[in-house]
């Protein structure tokens, strides 16, 4: 059994310096003393006004909000209702009442923070790992979409996505950008996909891939669809959906109906998220079709571009003024030899950023904490520059970032009252990792998914100790790797 996802085996016992946790001085605890006013007082208000029907009670907990204007850690709690809304969170302990039913989760000695938010990603990968790992992107896509997505059955998207989708909650994504691919198959077997993500606990958007290789007024059509079927799936109780999006890709292939995907997008008021400036070796071919990115109204406010790398000053400047942003990859960017994007200037620009972890066949992981710190440290030595990013910018980027690139930040991204009550508890005794300082630096620098002592989303303990509670993830690997075997033999058998 893979441990990351199983139980582990022999609770370990809490070590002496945990009994004092809440008490604990840490050098941050001045500043904590003179946090926001403001926001003692609102939270205070949200603990007298919360719901007797609560869900979960975080208590004695080390919070990282990560919301705006609050960068500094602070003991306390957090409550979430039955809805799976955070109604309150604050420093001290909660005075109010609470329900019979009321889950209290004590968590001296944890951090409390909001889960990771992946702004790029391609699902069904995970079934897909290793291939062609010492090639760039193009001869990458070779070695697997373009040999074995003509030989897809019924099926294989559905259970390819949900083995996606648990391992990233596992490893402490609870909403991610769902950038779906259409590979050869029916339209049936492509919205599988959506199908294995509204059935699951994570948060997600799903980034519709329309298929422009037919008339417009298909196209229109099957996104008129697409439409009807994302408005069933959010409008049911505790749907896991939280918007519709577009993937756009008439860039790449049918040029022509870029305008029409830009109009359909608009028609509806969704964004789009396009592959560009990924491959160094085709950085001025890439680099030539923004022309008609820009004629085509693509640049432009809730727009964004995966990668992002081998960009121009007047590409840069177009973006800033468009409002377009971007979703920086940086395992799988280092994987391809893709390069690595000037994070740094694109935010001095204005430019939104989110991370994402990408396909997880080109990145090979679906995991925030490996993203985060080869992100960070890449930068540092591309310039240079310790200071150039700081763990709390990096944690910032995989959450509220991300959460604002792909529009869901009224949702998800921080810990506030009225978000969703999506949070990580991380133990950073188990495997220990020295002695905490300083909570983000802590986090970056030190943790791992195998520091997730529970994954909760919507108020609701969805992974504990790496066990998904809701699957079984055993089962469903071996389903994964019986397909990816049968989907090989059709393949070889065409040959």
């Amino acid at each position: 059994m893979n441990p990351r996802y199983s139980k582990k085996s022999t609770p370990q016992p809490r070590r002496s310096w945990r009994a004092a946790a809440s008490s604990r001085r840490y050098p941050w605890s001045d500043t904590e003393k003179a946090m926001n006013l403001k926001y003692l007082a609102a939270a205070a208000l949200c603990a007298c006004s919360a719901l007797a029907n609560a869900q979960v009670l975080v208590k004695n907990a080390t919070l990282l909000t990560l919301a705006e204007g609050q960068d500094e850690p602070f003991s306390g709690y957090l409550l979430a209702d039955a809805d799976g809304a955070i109604v309150a969170v604050g420093p001290g302990s909660y005075s109010g009442e609470l329900d019979y039913a009321t889950s209290v989760v004590d968590a001296s000695g944890m951090l409390v923070v909001p889960g990771f938010v992946s702004a790029h990603n391609h699902l069904w990968q995970t079934a897909f790992r290793g291939l062609a790992i010492d090639e760039e992107l193009w001869p990458w896509l070779k070695a697997l979409h373009w040999t074995y997505g003509d030989f897809f059955a019924d099926g294989d998207f559905y259970w390819f996505t949900l083995h996606g989708a648990m391992d990233q909650l596992a490893h402490g994504i609870t909403t991610t950008y769902s950038h779906s691919q259409r590979l050869g198959g029916s339209e049936a077997q492509y919205l599988e996909s959506l199908a294995a993500e509204a059935g699951f606990s994570q948060h997600f958007v799903f980034s519709y891939n329309g298929n422009v290789n037919q008339p417009e007024q298909d196209y229109r059509s099957d996104f008129a669809a697409f439409m009807a079927l994302s408005r069933d799936y959010m409008a049911q109780p505790g749907a896991s959906m939280l918007a519709p999006a577009m993937h756009s890709v008439a860039l790449h292939g049918n040029l022509p109906m870029l305008k029409v995907e830009m109009d359909v997008a608009a028609e509806y008021g969704l964004g789009a998220q396009f592959h560009y400036l990924e491959q160094y070796s085709r950085r001025e071919q890439d680099r030539a079709e923004w022309p008609d990115l820009m004629a085509a109204g693509a640049v432009r406010k809730g727009n964004s571009f995966a990668h992002f790398i081998h960009t121009t000053d007047e590409i840069l400047d177009d973006t800033a003024a468009g409002g377009a942003g971007m979703s920086w990859n940086p395992l799988s960017n280092g994987r391809l030899a893709s390069g690595l994007a000037d994070i740094p200037g694109y935010l001095e620009r204005g430019i939104p950023v989110g991370m994402g972890v990408d396909g997880a066949a080109s990145a090979d992981i679906g995991d925030p904490f490996e993203n985060m710190r080869m992100g960070m440290y890449a930068l540092r030595m591309q310039h240079r520059d310790a200071g150039i990013m700081s763990p709390l910018q990096v944690m910032k980027l995989h959450t509220m970032g991300s959460a604002e690139l792909i529009g869901v930040a009224d949702k998800v991204g921080s810990l506030e009252p009225g978000k969703r009550a999506d949070f990580l508890v991380l133990d950073p005794d188990s495997p220990a990792t020295g002695a905490l300082f300083y909570p983000a630096a802590h986090i970056v620098a030190t943790m791992s998914a195998d520091n997730i002592d529970a994954v909760y989303v919507d108020g609701k303990l969805r992974v504990k100790n790496g066990e998904i509670l809701e699957q079984d993830m055993d089962l469903v690997q071996q389903e994964v790797e019986k397909r990816v075997a049968d989907i090989v033999a059709r393949q070889q058998a065409a040959q």
